[in-house]
């Protein structure tokens, strides 16, 4: 057997990329190809780097042409492993309007003879391997200060991501009533954290821990607090900006 190389998704640009859905659920959202020569054998990984169910087909070399040996679910955090698979093709399916980011890497050899061939597959195999999800990093910090009745917007994420909240403060400086809430980018479609009420002075503190709790409107949805009097409140807010709403 020759080691012919390293294999990244989407090139030499590391392996991870973002996948957009098509219209048509039906058609892959992405495609790459693998190999041309049914002696090259692949070993690596495909790995769902989103909080969305997606789905993968492998097309592999098998005898008499290229046929779709296997579909298969990928799970939020899944990988499927492969080992000494003659792989030709790969296809990610993503549903319409989701974006999701995705993961490919391995290594590819060459066998020599027929000999080598048949070794190759006798050792081959596929498994699929869920994680935990990740901890994101608290490197967000929202302040915004209201003295109106009035809903507000306290965190805006940058394009393409979701809210992750870990932590927000509610100082006032009387009495008011403060309800916080997630919306879409458009301020629909509402979902609502909590509200507390403020007989005068105080503050008070939702706790999240650090996989955050995120905006379930996904990419580019709103965070709010809504307010029912003019007494000055302070919001500050600590998360993280998830891309992709991984």
């Amino acid at each position: 057997m020759d080691f012919v190389g390293f294999y990244n998704w989407g090139g030499g640009s590391g392996g991870t990329e973002i996948i957009t859905g098509v219209a048509n659920e039906n058609l892959p959202s992405a495609e790459q190809n693998i190999g041309t020569n049914p002696y090259m054998f692949f070993s690596g990984d495909f790995t769902n780097l989103s909080r969305e169910l997606i789905h993968i087909s492998l097309y592999g070399f098998q005898q008499g042409g290229v046929a779709s040996m296997h579909k298969h679910d990928l799970r939020p955090y899944e990988s499927l492993k492969v080992t000494n698979i003659p792989l030709q093709k790969v296809q990610v399916f993503v549903d319409t309007g989701s974006v999701v980011g995705f993961h490919g890497m391995g290594s590819l050899r060459l066998a020599n003879d027929n000999e080598e061939y048949a070794l190759a597959l006798l050792k081959s195999s596929i498994h699929e391997d869920l994680h935990q999800s990740p901890a994101f990093d608290t490197d967000d910090f929202n302040t915004t200060n209201i003295a109106a009745i009035a809903t507000t917007t306290v965190w805006t994420p940058v394009v393409n991501s979701t809210i992750g909240v870990y932590k927000i403060t509610i100082a006032s400086a009387g009495a008011n009533t403060v309800e916080m809430q997630f919306t879409d980018n458009l301020g629909a479609n509402i979902a609502k954290i909590g509200m507390i009420r403020f007989a005068s002075e105080g503050s008070f503190v939702y706790d999240f821990d650090t996989a955050l709790m995120r905006n379930p409107n996904g990419n580019d949805g709103l965070l709010q607090a809504v307010t029912t009097t003019a007494n000055a409140i302070q919001v500050d807010c600590i998360g993280h900006d998830i891309l992709f709403s991984q």
